[in-house]
């Protein structure tokens, strides 16, 4: 059985630092700390149980990623999203995914044909069952599965970077139903251009995917501020 690359750092000893950035930054990828949600850092400190050093160094960390901004007055808030931010990212992201995909092809072996087609049919089955979050879970392992096979180290350590932001976007469109059915059933045509070692087709249609994602996370984003507005109105 392959085992592929793992595209975290595997650390036996993290500091406190590391560890409450990793749960401040998971907050506000599930949306649990709300895009423009003022960081308390009082609260949030006795929330995590931690100081105040390892705090600041953590938003500090944070704010360079454009997850956290930080205000006038020195303290931090969550980052807004906006229908920019999202166009943004996604194209860079589904012309980064065509050059990995093609790279892809090049090293695709049978081991690799046979862990995608479980990811895809684990993806079919999430989707028809609405279990979106096991749906994420093996989409999320599909593309990573692509950036291993690609052997392209630069390219993923970019792609990277951009996912923490796109992944909150994609939590978005969870959290105010927006449809991604159709997005599911679209894996199954990129591995079959990739079993077929066409190039071409494959890069075409996962740019395809990243695009029509992009499509759901801005709708995503324009139910979250439509919603918004109304409960402002009615307070």
């Amino acid at each position: 059985m392959i085992i592929f690359k793992t595209t975290e750092n595997n650390l036996s000893r993290i500091s406190a630092k590391d560890i409450v950035y990793e749960q401040i930054k998971e907050k506000i990828i599930k949306c649990l700390l709300e895009p423009g949600q003022p960081i308390v850092n009082e609260k949030l400190g006795k929330e995590l149980e931690i100081s105040r050093t390892p705090l600041r160094e953590a938003l500090q960390r944070l704010e360079v990623e454009e997850l956290v901004v930080r205000n006038s007055n020195g303290t931090f808030s969550v980052a807004p999203i906006s229908i920019k931010e999202v166009k943004e990212l996604f194209v860079i992201r589904s012309k980064l995914e065509g050059i990995l995909i093609r790279d892809a092809i090049d090293n695709l072996t049978e081991e690799h044909i046979e862990y995608l087609s479980y990811l895809t049919k684990m993806v079919k089955l999430t989707s028809r069952l609405e279990n979106y979050t096991d749906t994420e879970n093996f989409g999320g392992k599909f593309h990573s599965a692509i950036y291993s096979i690609s052997d392209n180290t630069t390219v993923v350590n970019i792609i990277l970077q951009l996912n923490d932001r796109i992944n909150r976007y994609r939590r978005l469109a969870h959290k105010h139903y927006v449809d991604i059915n159709a997005l599911s059933e679209e894996h199954e045509f990129i591995l079959n251009y990739m079993i077929k070692r066409d190039k071409n087709n494959a890069e075409l249609t996962i740019e395809k995917h990243i695009i029509d994602a992009m499509k759901v996370a801005v709708k995503a984003v324009e139910k979250y501020k439509s919603a918004n507005n109304l409960e402002s109105k009615s307070k």
